[in-house]
């Protein structure tokens, strides 16, 4: 029997005037685009490189229960459009915050009142290293301009100094880890003005079943062309051809280019002409494809970890060894399985996805999970490991605040050209990049703008299912 996949109804803002538009990329944004121009009376083809929809938004079932092996989290549950979203297909949200355990005998003190002061000893400390960095990066501003300086140049000197005792140092490493993890990017890589974001995030939760079926949801109906790769967007004053490799050309009045940042700077597709000199400056230094979060499910044949909290993990081997694999999550609540989500940050990330093998990568997972509950817990029967660096389509998980960026990159990647091209993704928005609602809200107003260019009129919002939500659900970007 096949899934029962619930559907919205029309999405319409409001009566179009026939134009054909072609989307380039059938991720989140380009489909959210997609789908409200088509139900707005636009003639809409989609364009996709690879043989499924959803872009970095990919639920698959290898582990034996729906998972998501890019976008996640629904970050900033309150007023965030995904949550409303999510109500209209009656698909529950499984929040995930709450204690986390620390299970490793390298802390000083077995219980978890013990953990907890450790914790909080270190969390002040990394405070202070933030609140440092921040106000030196403010400082060079002036002279260097905006994100000046790094994560590392903040935080290096916690990790070396002597005076601070190890556990300590290993718990500002872990800190350090899971700011990797965030920004999908290694410290260095990341300005330290912004680098580890909190407003809007006292809820998160995961849509049961995955992203899939809002993915479904926005795809119902939409013309979708897939294994199309699209090398060239010609534009000119009265229109747009997309030429397919192979030399297919299709034309069109205006394109939504919704690929991420890592193929345009590869010149997929290539623009023509190009775009301005400034608008491709942005494109260059938007923090992107410098790293990865790379994420690893495995399902057991029994549990052997606490039933609750459903987050616990370790500290690194050393400061300077961290990133692999020492914060976990028990998926059972989200999928009945004894399935356990892991993550790997940093440099450990990059190495991992691009030179491993997935046996390789398992056997890093489990010796993490064997430093904390012994050497006779079985072997993984399923594992999933996505390579978001390495794939082709991608080249990178999402964007983030890049040392030497400026934080209008985003707007101005945004800007589209002669009114015929236009672009969409997380990427461009300026303040929540990195997130699924980002995708969405940049989807959202291309689609207005288009609408608006066509008709002279302006896009009405109330047939939309995230109708009512606010414009900021919290800035996250832990995919």
């Amino acid at each position: 029997m096949g899934r029962t996949v619930s559907r919205t109804g029309s999405w319409s803002m409001g009566s179009g005037n026939g134009e054909r538009i072609v989307v380039v990329g059938a991720g989140m944004a380009g489909l959210v685009a997609a789908r409200l121009l088509r139900d707005s009376g636009f003639t809409v083809t989609v364009l996709e490189a690879r043989e499924r929809i959803g872009g970095r938004t990919w639920t698959d079932d290898r582990v034996g229960a729906p998972v998501d092996l890019g976008g996640s989290w629904v970050h900033g549950v309150d007023g965030n459009p995904l949550t409303l979203w999510c109500e209209k297909l009656g698909i529950d949200l499984i929040e995930s915050q709450g204690e986390r355990l620390l299970i490793d005998k390298r802390a000083t003190s077995p219980t978890r009142e013990g953990q907890r002061r450790r914790a909080v000893m270190g969390r002040l400390a990394f405070k202070a290293a933030i609140e440092w960095a921040s106000w030196k990066s403010k400082a060079l501003t002036r002279v260097r301009g905006p994100r000046s300086i790094s994560v590392r140049d903040a935080v290096e000197p916690l990790l070396t100094a002597s005076w601070l005792p190890e556990i300590d140092r290993l718990v500002v490493a872990t800190f350090v880890e899971m700011s990797e993890g965030v920004q999908s990017a290694p410290w260095e890589a990341v300005a330290a003005e912004e680098w580890f974001p909190t407003e809007g995030l006292e809820r998160n939760a995961q849509p049961k079943g995955g992203y899939r079926s809002l993915v479904d949801d926005v795809a119902h109906g939409l013309d979708i062309r897939h294994g199309v790769a699209v090398e060239r967007v010609v534009w000119t004053g009265e229109g747009v051809t997309a030429i397919l490799q192979g030399g297919e050309r299709i034309e069109a009045d205006r394109a939504v280019i919704a690929v991420p940042v890592g193929l345009l700077r590869a010149g997929l597709p290539a623009l023509d002409p190009l775009p301005p000199e400034l608008q491709r400056t942005a494109i260059g230094r938007i923090g992107y494809g410098a790293g990865v979060l790379g994420k690893i499910y495995l399902r057991f044949p029994h549990r052997f970890w606490p039933d609750s909290p459903k987050w616990f993990g370790r500290l690194p081997d050393s400061p300077e060894r961290r990133g692999g694999f020492n914060t976990w999550v028990s998926h059972e609540q989200e999928t009945g399985l004894p399935i356990l989500l892991s993550f790997c940050n940093g440099h450990t990330a990059i190495h991992l996805d691009r030179e491993a093998s997935d046996a390789e990568v398992t056997a890093v997972a489990m010796r993490s999970l064997r430093a904390m509950f012994g050497d006779d817990i079985p072997e993984p029967e399923a594992m999933a490991f996505p390579r978001w660096l390495s794939d082709p389509w991608s080249r990178g998980g999402y964007s983030y605040p890049g040392v030497g960026s400026d934080p209008d990159d985003c707007t101005e990647h945004a800007r589209p050209l002669g009114n015929r091209v236009f672009f969409a993704g997380e990427a461009t928005e300026p303040v929540e990049y990195g997130t699924v609602h980002a995708a969405l809200w940049s989807a959202e107003q291309t689609a207005e703008m288009i609408f608006r260019l066509a008709t002279g009129t302006a896009a009405s919002r109330g047939a939309r299912p995230w109708a009512g939500a606010r414009t900021g659900a919290g800035r996250h970007n832990a995919g």
